[in-house]
C-alpha cells in the first residue's frame, strides 16, 4: 500500500471514529508530519495533493473511478481494501490521538498519531462510531 494511501486510510478511520477531521498526522514510524485540509465532503491530504471524498462505504478518491472500501467492523477495529495495490488492511482507531493500520497479514503496521484543529468537524454528516 502506498504511503499517502496509508495515511488517507488513517484520517478516514480517526474522522469516522470520532466525527472532527484532523488536520495533522504524524507517522510515528518515520517522525514526520503531513498536514490535512478538511473539506465539504472530505479533506484534501496536502502532502500528495490528493482531494479526498468521503463515501459511505469509503473513500473516494476523484483522480481515478476506484474507491478504498472501508468501515468498523466493531467499536476500534475497521477493515478494507486498497484496490491500487490489491491489497486487504486491518487497523485500530479508538478515537484517541493515534491510530494502527496492519498489512492484510498483521505483521507489519503503520501506528499515526492525529492532531485536530477545535472546529474540524468532519465532512458528509457523518456521526462518529459508538464508543
Amino acid at each position: 500500500m502506498q504511503s499517502d494511501i496509508r495515511r488517507i486510510v488513517a484520517v478516514d478511520a480517526h474522522r469516522r471514529k470520532t466525527g472532527r477531521c484532523p488536520t495533522v498526522i504524524h507517522s510515528l514510524g518515520t517522525g514526520e508530519s503531513f498536514g490535512i485540509e478538511p473539506t465539504t465532503d472530505g479533506f484534501i491530504d496536502l502532502q500528495s495533493g490528493r482531494p479526498v471524498r468521503c463515501v459511505t462505504d469509503g473513500i473516494a478518491l476523484p483522480e481515478s473511478d476506484m474507491t478504498i472500501a472501508s468501515g468498523f467492523s466493531d467499536d476500534v477495529a475497521f477493515s478494507g481494501y486498497d484496490p491500487f495495490s490489491q491489497e486487504i488492511f486491518f487497523g485500530r482507531a479508538g478515537g484517541g490521538a493515534t491510530v494502527t493500520v496492519y498489512d492484510e497479514r498483521m505483521v507489519d503496521y503503520f501506528q499515526y498519531a492525529v492532531a485536530e484543529a477545535p472546529s474540524a468537524q468532519a465532512a458528509c454528516g457523518d456521526t462518529p462510531q459508538a464508543s
